[in-house]
């Protein structure tokens, strides 16, 4: 895991804006200096704030939204931040409650956007699709569907039903090659391509059913996300390593 280290203590302003719940305990932290304050990532995308409470030295552990990614946070809650006496508690609350938390409702928010993305091509128009946002609701498409499909295996297992199963191989083998084509040449083959496009609109439904279905998505932490400013929908298309901090 790489370790982003602030040893004046002083935590950027900036990086609060992109603290997942909206505690009052970690929005106010730029007003003060703390003995440690670091930036915790796994190269895959979660990323912890981890600093000390000034006023008694507590843990305070916080999820930062998820990047790099293009997932706009619409009202799933937020994963809850950590507060800790000792060093070894928190670490055990990371692990037992505040990563299950992150992972489940990023599994939640990717769902969302693929199921709104679907509802919006097929209840358009005729011909009013334009080409740019028709690409980046594919260009979503193909970054969420692997995570959904992973994170729907971890879940479950060997213990899916046999239909579910096929549902995950049938978008697992035509999305390979789109995949592929994506890392070593920026864009696929034509044909892979169409191939994607067609199983996105014919089967993108069955897959957002498999994945609620097979997830534990009812329990939902009931405090707040931030606010933020949902762009018009759907965006313009971005680079597969999204937005940065």
């Amino acid at each position: 895991m790489d370790i982003e280290h602030y040893p004046d203590g002083t935590i950027p302003a900036h990086l609060l804006d992109w603290v997942w719940e909206a505690s009052p305990v970690l929005s106010t932290l730029s007003k003060y200096r703390t003995s440690c304050a670091a930036v915790l990532r796994d190269g895959g995308g979660t990323e912890l704030l981890l600093t000390e409470r000034p006023w008694d030295g507590d843990y305070l552990v916080g999820t930062l939204l998820p990047s790099p990614d293009h997932v706009h946070i619409v009202g799933t809650g937020a994963p809850r931040t950590i507060i800790a006496t000792t060093a070894h508690g928190a670490a055990a609350d990371v692990r037992s409650r505040l990563l299950p938390e992150f992972e489940q409702l990023v599994l939640l928010a990717r769902l969302h956007e693929v199921q709104e993305d679907l509802h919006w091509v097929r209840d358009a128009e005729p011909g009013s699709v334009d080409a740019v946002d028709l690409e980046a609701a594919l260009e979503r498409f193909l970054s969420h569907a692997p995570y959904l499909i992973e994170a729907t295996r971890r879940a479950n297992g060997k213990t899916l039903p046999a239909p579910d199963t096929a549902v995950l191989v049938r978008f697992e083998s035509l999305l390979a090659p789109v995949q592929a084509d994506n890392r070593t040449r920026g864009a696929g083959e034509p044909g892979d391509i169409d191939a994607a496009i067609a199983l996105w609109l014919e089967s993108g439904e069955d897959l957002v059913d498999v994945v609620r279905a097979s997830a534990d998505l009812a329990e939902k932490p009931s405090h707040p996300a931030i606010t933020t400013a949902t762009p018009p929908k759907p965006p313009t298309a971005v680079a597969a390593t999204g937005r940065t901090r």
